[in-house]
């Protein structure tokens, strides 16, 4: 049997106490993202169907340029920290994640039910309901990957246990 080559690009990494994969976003580009927040809700655009030629950014979307490249291309992984989500209702924050993300990506269903943000909350349910997904249980996930090229977290409220999340290179 033999071995496949050893990876020695941007994608191999080692945890360390570095923050390199921290990405603050500056006032203007979150103003930014808040204006198009504004214009959408008042345009009653299906924001579902949105793309980032929708919703320009010519401020931030150059930025997500390049965090897309560290995610497809590189670490894998970025963590943009602290957008205002505390001064936003649920409804904007929600808009303002669709936003960042058509300019990452085509938004995609996340169920069978079409959804495009599904909720990481424990409902109750158990992996042994055939109809429950993992993330609507208490239990704890395993590494695993989704099926697409980029997945989007934005954390709306500090888990009161648990909740804590792991990357693998």
């Amino acid at each position: 049997m033999t071995l496949p080559p050893e990876v020695c690009d941007r994608s191999v990494w080692y945890a360390t106490n570095d923050t390199d994969w921290v990405e603050q976003i500056s006032a203007d580009q979150i103003g930014e993202v808040e204006a198009a927040v504004r214009n959408l809700e008042e345009s009653g655009v299906e924001v579902e169907k949105i793309t980032a030629e929708d919703v320009p950014l010519p401020k931030l979307a150059p930025r997500l340029r390049g965090l897309l490249d560290e995610v497809l291309n590189g670490r894998g992984f970025v963590l943009i920290r602290r957008l205002p989500i505390e001064r936003w209702t649920r409804r904007q924050a929600a808009i303002a994640f669709l936003i960042i993300g058509a300019h990452l990506g085509n938004l995609r269903m996340q169920n069978a039910e079409g959804h495009l943000l599904g909720h990481v909350r424990d409902l109750g349910r158990s992996s042994d309901d055939p109809n429950a997904r993992i993330y609507q249980t208490g239990e704890r996930q395993t590494f695993h990957t989704d099926s697409c090229d980029v997945v989007g977290l934005l954390c709306l409220q500090t888990a009161k246990s648990g909740g804590l999340s792991s990357l693998v290179s």
